[in-house]
């Protein structure tokens, strides 16, 4: 199977094959439970880091005794991954509370309990700088489609070109993260740059810990902080029972665009970046 046949264009929005109409159609109303917790991002933007935050503070308040792993196996919700038998959604549908959903889908196609939240559920958004989304997507990307069995190389120069005309998995990136920024005064959601996390980790984690409303002492925060640094993170995400999980931690650092834009693409994604956000009230920090 050739890479141009491994995704379809649903609504204005890219979406991989395994995302299918037929799920689409009932996601809407998925059950979206009052004590679920949420991950609402574009993919490679800091989901598992947050999944793992996450876990290590509900373990910390004895909210759950699960493993990590078990918080996260279903996937996404529209997704079917390349080593499970079902799509997420059916998966989560049965899982025993607390849950935590993800989901990559933009707003506009996600369930309603998460776009139109109720009641206590909790939704975290994280977002990344663009370039440095594009470099990790590349390589995750070509994992996952060693997973699945697909030969065709993809090139960078080809699939840079693509992110910034929204040919990409979940792509426009653009319209992803402005469709769920618009929620950013809903009490329901967190939003976190990745950058931030990164420069400053101690207080993003202080953040969660208080959006989830969990008491946890400052010593307990800064054993979690220490525990949840892209090094420490990293091996457990390689020693995942989830082989599409093994493939997730590559560098997790700040800038790592500079080694793979060459002067002209980096120009084209910055002419692309000022036309998309420079009118909007949200700025990512590329280094």
């Amino acid at each position: 199977m050739s890479v141009e046949k491994l995704s379809w264009e649903y609504k204005g929005f890219t979406l991989p094959l395994d995302v299918t109409k037929e799920i689409l159609d009932v996601l809407p109303d998925f059950k979206i439970r009052d004590d679920d917790i949420v991950v609402a991002s574009f993919p490679k933007t800091g989901t598992h880091w947050l999944r793992g935050i996450v876990a290590k503070i509900l373990q910390a308040a004895g909210k759950i005794d699960s493993s990590a792993d078990s918080l996260i196996d279903a996937g996404p919700l529209e997704i079917r991954t390349p080593t499970a038998t079902q799509p997420g959604y059916l998966t989560q549908a049965n899982m025993p509370s607390p849950r935590f959903v993800v989901t990559h889908l933009p707003i506009e196609l996600a369930p309603k309990g998460i776009s139109k939240p109720q009641n206590k559920v909790k939704i975290l958004v994280p977002m990344r700088n663009p370039k440095d989304t594009a470099v990790s997507l590349y390589h995750f990307g070509k994992k996952i489609l060693k997973l699945m069995g697909v030969t065709d190389d993809v090139q960078w120069e080809e699939f840079a070109h693509n992110f910034t005309k929204g040919k990409v998995a979940y792509g426009p990136f653009e319209d992803h993260v402005l469709g769920w920024w618009q929620m950013r005064d809903d009490p329901h959601f967190l939003f976190l740059k990745y950058e931030d996390m990164k420069k400053d980790l101690l207080s993003a984690v202080k953040t969660i810990v208080a959006f989830l409303e969990v008491d946890l002492d400052e010593s307990t925060i800064k054993g979690i902080a220490e525990a949840s640094t892209f090094n420490n993170m990293k091996v457990d995400l390689d020693n995942s029972k989830v082989a599409e999980t093994q493939a997730i931690a590559r560098k997790g650092i700040i800038g790592d665009w500079k080694n793979m834009f060459t002067p002209e693409q980096s120009k084209a994604f910055d002419n692309w970046y000022e036309e998309k956000f420079s009118e909007t009230d949200f700025a990512f920090d590329f280094e």
